[in-house]
């Protein structure tokens, strides 16, 4: 690195004393900034020329001798005098300070402005130095940011609003009425992922006054899906009304209504029916599925969990769809039959390990000796201690009969 001389370092030191002013005009000249010193009266001594161009000035010496007052409102012009009044008296100085110019005719800009005390060699106070610069632009830009989230947060609160509404309309509305059948015990869970949810439990009332049950998930989650549950339960009570013990004409007939009105996905459904007691208290359960094959029957004889093979039956929504044939399942006293939504099998720990379908039974299995819906209530939250997480991952809805 070459090093300079003393001879060259006095050199330069004579250049720059002798240029000295005409450094400080040059400085006043080319700046973007509004430089300017005042005197102890806020009078103009010297700006720069972008400060005169702003107020419409092509030479900038003209504004030597005016004031604020000369080309500001009297409302901009006067909070600016107070404070430069206040430094004077103080001798501190206001740095970075955001303030908004109004001009005479109305409009309005805004800058961040820097105001000193003023000294001269002999440390008496002279006047006031300053620089401003203008931030009208990115003041604007962030009005416009605070009105925007400002309405994020009323578009936030009325979405809120909208889900505690539809959560309430839901909790009313799924499963409903839920019959009281002698010598049938009816237990279930519907646990959505968030406050609404896209799965869905009816029993839609009927001619012949069975039981009957029809159990649904909505492909998806949130609003959306539960919209569709709302729709599904129409259909399903309008149906339930010309019921004639045929559950796969039920569903098909539920299906003919919903397709073209979904607007993506599909739904899995699974309805059934139980006929009359015999007399030595066992009863036939009907049953029929659109894509919802998942069942599960517990034998209390044995002390064993058995799957019921349904058919395979097309998801509903979509055209062409069909539901499975008839299935018809005998259970004895004792007995319990479960459905239930593939949520509950696809929980997962921190390992990325599912409930799964052995998880399901060992733990059905394990609480046998309980009341139904304590059961239920029992596997639901030892899922929720598999997991680990605070949040479901899916929508849970279980659905069981115990005969009695």
């Amino acid at each position: 690195m070459k090093q300079i001389t003393d001879t060259e370092l006095d050199k330069n030191s004579m250049i720059l004393n002798a240029s000295k002013k005409r450094l400080f005009e040059s400085l006043m000249e080319q700046t973007a900034d509004r430089i300017y010193i005042k005197d102890k009266q806020s009078r103009f001594i010297a700006v720069s020329q972008a400060l005169a161009k702003m107020h419409g000035y092509s030479d900038r010496h003209e504004l030597e001798g005016m004031t604020d007052f000369d080309l500001f409102s009297i409302e901009h012009a006067q909070q600016a005098f107070d404070d430069e009044q206040k430094i004077i008296e103080t001798g501190k100085p206001m740095i970075n300070i955001v303030e908004k110019e109004t001009w005479p005719d109305g409009s309005t800009t805004w800058v961040t402005s820097s105001k000193s005390p003023l000294h001269l060699n002999s440390e008496k106070l002279a006047g006031i130095l300053g620089i401003s610069r203008d931030i009208t632009a990115e003041k604007i830009a962030q009005e416009k940011l605070e009105k925007s989230e400002q309405r994020l947060r009323e578009q936030n609160t009325i979405m809120r609003s909208d889900y505690e509404s539809a959560h309430k309309v839901q909790s009313v509305m799924i499963p409903g009425r839920v019959p009281k059948i002698k010598n049938i015990n009816i237990a279930y869970v519907w646990k959505p992922m968030t406050s609404v949810g896209g799965d869905i439990l009816s029993f839609p009332r009927n001619p012949n006054n069975c039981l009957l049950f029809y159990l649904g998930d909505v492909c998806g989650h949130g609003a959306t899906a539960a919209f569709y549950t709302v729709l599904l339960k129409y259909l399903t009570t309008y149906q339930g009304e010309v019921y004639q013990d045929d559950p796969t004409n039920f569903l098909n007939n539920v299906n003919r209504e919903i397709t073209g009105h979904l607007n993506s996905g599909f739904v899995t459904g699974m309805a059934g029916h139980f006929d009359r007691r015999k007399k030595d208290g066992s009863r036939f359960l009907h049953l029929s599925n659109c894509g919802h094959p998942l069942n599960l029957v517990y034998r209390a004889a044995q002390h064993s969990i058995e799957s019921i093979e349904l058919p395979p039956g097309m998801v509903m929504g979509l055209i062409g769809g069909a539901a499975s044939d008839r299935v018809d399942v005998e259970l004895q006293q004792g007995d319990r039959f479960y459905t239930y939504t593939d949520g509950i099998l696809e929980a997962s720990n921190a390992e990325g390990e599912e409930f799964s379908r052995q998880g399901l039974e060992a733990c059905l299995l394990e609480h046998a000796d309980k009341p139904l819906q304590e059961t239920l209530d029992l596997l639901y939250a030892t899922v929720a201690e598999f997991t680990g997480q605070p949040d479901q991952q899916d929508d849970i809805t279980l659905l069981a009969f115990e005969l009695t």
